[in-house]
Parts: structure tokens; sequence; C-alpha cells
């Protein structure tokens, strides 16, 4: 029982990793809002490298440290061997992404009002990359490609959160591997 405790905790914990991400994120993007027409299509595509290191580094130090734990435990025989659990992680930290996604398709069929402006607000660590190739301000102008487009762009966050998680888990000692190579 406390195991199924741990991993709501973990998702939830997840959750709020979004939402710290996000808010990081959203300073960036009024930065890039200032700066978007003078510096044309190279705002989009520097910002979104900084968008997307930003969640690379926040999702992959709770995921890392999530796996650490998870094999401690698992060697200790307190948990049950989750290897991928990390996907689950980045997928809770997407889940509000994809809800937003939902009233974005919704828009898009012209069920509900223009919900483009308010997705790339609330999703500000993707509004620059969704720019790159989706640049209106009209969701009932976004194609099927660029739906589908914005709709990967966060499958960016599980993919983070698995290798990290699984980084973690198999006890991989980043500062040995990368810091202090061996000469062969």
């Amino acid at each position: 029982m406390k195991e199924n405790k741990d991993k709501i905790k973990a998702l939830l914990i997840a959750l709020a990793k979004w939402a710290e991400a996000e808010l990081f994120c959203i300073v960036t993007f009024i930065f890039y809002a200032m700066v978007v027409t003078a510096m044309g299509k190279g705002a989009h595509i520097l910002f979104a490298i900084v968008c997307f290191a930003l969640v690379a580094c926040l999702m992959t130090d709770y995921a890392l440290k999530l796996g650490y734990s998870a094999t401690k435990g698992v060697k200790a025989g307190t948990l049950s061997e989750c290897r991928n659990f990390g996907i689950l992680i980045g997928l809770a930290a997407a889940l509000p992404t994809y809800i937003c996604f939902v009233f974005l398709l919704l828009s898009a069929n012209g069920v509900i009002g223009n919900f483009y402006p308010a997705f790339k607000i609330i999703n500000s660590m993707f509004a620059p990359a969704v720019n790159i190739f989706a640049s209106t301000a009209d969701a009932r102008e976004l194609t099927t490609g660029q739906l589908i487009g914005i709709g990967a762009i966060p499958l960016y966050i599980p993919i983070v959160t698995w290798i990290a998680y699984k980084l973690g888990y198999d006890d991989t000692d980043l500062a040995q591997k990368f810091v202090y190579k061996s000469k062969k």
C-alpha cells in the first residue's frame, strides 16, 4: 500500500514540476514576446531551445533523483521493480498540456471559441517551438499537420523523464561518465 502512495506522490510532484517549468518559461516567454518582432524566426528558434533546456533541466533533475531513490528501494526490498516509471512521470507532467491540447482541437474544429492564444500562454514552455511552424493567431487556421506537430511536441517531457529515470535507476554515475572521462 505504501508503494502505491509513493508512486502517486511522485506523479503529483511531477505535475508540480510541470508548473515550476511553466513559471520559468513564462518569464522567458515574456522576453520572447518582447523581441520576436525584431528577431523574427531566430527568436522562435533561440527561445524554443532555451525553453526546452529549462524543461529538460527541471524534469531530468527530478526523474534522475527519483530513479536513484527507486533503485535503492528495489535493492533494499521495499519497492518492486519499476524500471519504466519515468514514462509515467513524464506523462503526468505533460497531462496539463494535453488537456489544453484537447481544448485546442475543439477550438480548431469550431466547437469552442479561439483557444490558441490561451494555449500558448498556458503552455509557454512550448510556445516558441509551436510558433516555428504554426505562428497563426486563430486555431481554425491550423492544418492537420500543424495540430499533429503541436500534439507531438509535449512528448519531449516523457522522453526526457524516461531517459533520466532510467539513468538514475541503473545507478549511472553521470559525473564519472561525462566529467571524469578516462582516456582510452
